[in-house]
């Protein structure tokens, strides 16, 4: 062989290699895409059972299927990779097309011409052949898997990351040389796999503002539904500005919708073929029309329901919703309507109440306690919609102490015993409940208790086993005995005795001589214990805690309050500065801006957070104690009244202190306090460089030792 046809034939060689090395990378690229595809089916999965329990079983059971799917998958891909290592060791070393297969042929196949056996070959096409045996050695029939009892059956099986042939049962050893060396590339060639179809993007609309009783607002009546009513009290030209940016936007992105999507909304984006215009609605259901299913909604700037077809509901995007509804339901107050069953009287009232739809008036709030306000509509010629409807025989007034109160101006203030000589004293509201009478709240959930239950051995009514209500034993004043059970307590950190010395994190400085520190324990006893399989293990350190609460799985599995936090409530709260999840315990709230103070147990901030981003704190969070201990500076006292002084000497406490390991003497301790001395890396103290910038004066102190107290006692 000259040289020359040397050369072309190394580089004809070269150029094969090269191709087959290409082919290669895209294979390993589909791979690792459809692994990909694997794990975010695998993170749905935690999200569908985050549901009621009346659907926990059947998703449970779908989930189930879809894992017993992604276990054979994985399965036969580590199967290939396996087989992949195996008839790679047992060839040569060299990866040309010279190199024969040492697998034994079978004799009934006859002679079979030498085909590639490497892992060029295993992920890229086969070779022409004439043959109709596969090139791969493949057996005629797909190998049986083996059934598992079900006691030893494990619920989630994973292969094994070097061979799959740990995780399927053989009987015979003969079995891993019959799999087939193409079920890999054909795998990957044939895999497809469908995201999950997650709902569409939701953003949940801020709350209304309250309306303050005894005021007078400037009111747009939108829709009238029987007794009841909308109106708009904000800027109208601003909900229309609104609307016409929702039609400019979604006539440029529309988005093709399935009728299951559509359904998983809760806000959407609704298209009104009157008048030609997008506006914010809320999804109520899906109807039966003529020839297709449509859809009902609620447009939350109107007031009104309206019924369309699927096409012409879009998903509200997060730009239209940081403005609340606009519509208020209200009701007419110090009146009730006449005739409710005459469906004809109903008719005329509704029909009466449409003339003065899309009219400018005031209304003054009577009550704002529930969904539906009570007003007084006040039309611009001075008159009340209210007194209209009494005089046109629509409602008849009924006896409200406001009412009265308008009609006569000249009440003097002062108590009413000794001013007002004709009070009549039958003409106050009854209450048959002590408990609405004192603290004005009337108890719905008696509606499922039973009234004729008195106690007793049966635990039963009269009624026996066809009695639906509950059988509770209520409180002679009329308290009810349902109660919601919370988190109050959380374990402490035991605090060390006076005259010792530790290494302690600053975490945050609330004052000029008080801040949060954490001790710092040595690694070797901070590491959380490895648990068996199948083993779930609460946090046993701040770092481990952190990060389960923040894993994908957790924060989808987060449920929200179902009550308003009450103040001492431990729960998970959102940091917005670093958008993670924390332990919090809740001090404050306040109802009109829907804020909740809460300070942050393990590291000792107060932050003020929205109500919608404080969830419930799971139990095997609560087993680590608060890492976070209120520490106040040995010596340290103001030098003036001024806090002006104090916020200065503050923030120069912080920048000598903040997010710094320090070593700390124990000089006393208190019920959840300790008082310490601070030194710096150099071993200068912290408390004599505030003074020496004369931001505090330094007070005579000594070591407080308590060891002989065996009894202490907490003055609350």
């Amino acid at each position: 062989m000259s040289f020359v046809d040397l050369a072309t034939l190394t580089l004809h060689r070269r150029n094969e290699v090269e191709a087959r090395i290409n082919v290669f990378l895209s294979k390993c690229d589909h791979a690792v895409n459809d692994i990909q595809k694997l794990k975010v089916q695998a993170q749905s999965l935690v999200l569908q059972l985050n549901c009621e329990p009346s659907e926990l079983k059947e998703r449970f059971l779908s989930c189930m299927k879809q894992l017993d799917e992604f276990t054979y998958l994985l399965t036969d891909f580590n199967l290939a990779l396996g087989q992949l290592e195996e008839n790679h060791a047992s060839s040569e070393y060299t990866p040309v097309h010279d190199t024969v297969p040492k697998t034994p042929i079978p004799p009934h196949m006859g002679p079979i011409p030498p085909h590639p056996i490497n892992l060029i070959d295993v992920l890229s096409e086969p070779t022409p052949s004439t043959s109709t045996a596969c090139p791969n050695l493949c057996p005629t029939e797909k190998p049986k898997r083996m059934k598992v009892p079900k006691k030893d059956q494990l619920l989630i099986a994973f292969s094994s990351a070097s061979s799959s042939a740990e995780s399927m049962p053989q009987t015979k050893t003969e079995m891993v040389a019959k799999e087939v060396q193409c079920e890999l590339a054909e795998g990957v060639n044939a895999l497809t796999i469908k995201s999950p179809s997650s709902p569409p993007e939701c953003c949940n609309l801020p709350a209304q503002t309250l309306l303050q009783v005894d005021h007078i607002y400037r009111a747009t009546i939108m829709s009238i539904d029987g007794a009841s009513f909308w109106i708009i009290t904000d800027d109208i030209d601003e909900v229309c500005k609104l609307m016409v940016e929702m039609t400019e936007f979604y006539k440029n992105n529309r988005v093709e919708m399935s009728l299951d999507e559509v359904s998983a909304l809760t806000y959407c984006a609704f298209y009104d073929d009157d008048s030609d215009c997008f506006y914010r609605a809320l999804f109520i259901k899906i109807i039966e029309q003529e020839n297709a299913l449509g859809v009902e909604v609620f447009l939350m700037d109107t007031g009104e329901v309206r019924s369309s077809h699927a096409a012409d509901v879009q998903p509200l995007a997060p730009r239209f919703c940081s403005k609340p509804p606009y519509a208020r339901c209200c009701h007419l107050a110090g009146i009730d309507f006449n005739s409710y069953q005459d469906e004809e009287m109903i008719k005329r009232q509704e029909d009466f109440i449409k003339e003065y739809r899309a009219i400018q008036c005031r209304i003054e709030v009577d009550d704002n306690t529930s969904e539906s306000l009570g007003v007084y509509v006040i039309l611009p010629s001075g008159e009340t919609l209210n007194d209209i409807l009494v005089e046109k025989g629509f409602a008849h007034a009924t006896d409200n102490p406001k009412a009265e109160q308008n009609q006569n101006h000249t009440i003097n203030m002062g108590p009413p015993g000794l001013v007002d000589s004709e009070l009549d004293i039958t003409q106050c509201p009854e209450y048959e409940d002590p408990v609405e009478a004192v603290t004005g709240y009337s108890n719905r959930d008696e509606a499922d208790i039973c009234k004729h239950y008195k106690g007793g051995p049966e635990k039963t009514c009269f009624k026996g086993t066809r009695c639906t209500k509950k059988h509770i034993m209520k409180h002679p004043d009329g308290w009810t005995l349902d109660r919601v059970e919370v988190v109050a307590k959380l374990k402490k950190v035991p605090l060390p005795p006076p005259d010792s010395w530790h290494k302690v994190h600053v975490t945050y400085v609330c004052h000029f001589d008080r801040l949060y520190v954490q001790f710092v324990k040595e690694k070797d006893a901070v590491e959380d214990e490895v648990p068996s399989f199948g083993v779930v293990l609460p946090p046993a350190s701040l770092t481990s805690l952190v990060r389960d609460m923040n894993s994908p799985a957790a924060r989808m599995a987060y449920k929200p309050l179902m009550l308003t936090p009450a103040p001492g409530e431990y729960v998970a709260a959102l940091y917005p500065l670093d958008n993670q999840w924390y332990r919090a315990r809740v001090l404050t709230v306040t109802r009109a801006d829907q804020n909740v103070e809460v300070v942050y147990v393990d590291y000792g901030n107060v932050v003020w957070v929205k109500e919608d981003e404080i969830r419930v704190l799971e139990p095997r969070y609560l087993s680590l104690p608060e890492q976070a201990v209120r520490c106040v500076l040995a010596g340290v006292g103001a030098r003036s009244r001024h806090s002006q002084q104090w916020a200065q000497a503050k923030l120069a406490l912080a920048s000598m202190v903040q997010e710094r390991t320090l070593d700390a003497r124990v000089i006393g301790r208190d019920y959840d306090e300790l008082i310490i001395e601070l030194y710096d890396e150099e071993g200068y103290s912290v408390a004599e460089q505030l003074a020496a910038r004369d931001m505090v004066e330094l007070t005579d102190y000594s070591v407080e030792p308590d060891q002989h107290l065996t009894k202490r006692v907490v003055a609350a």
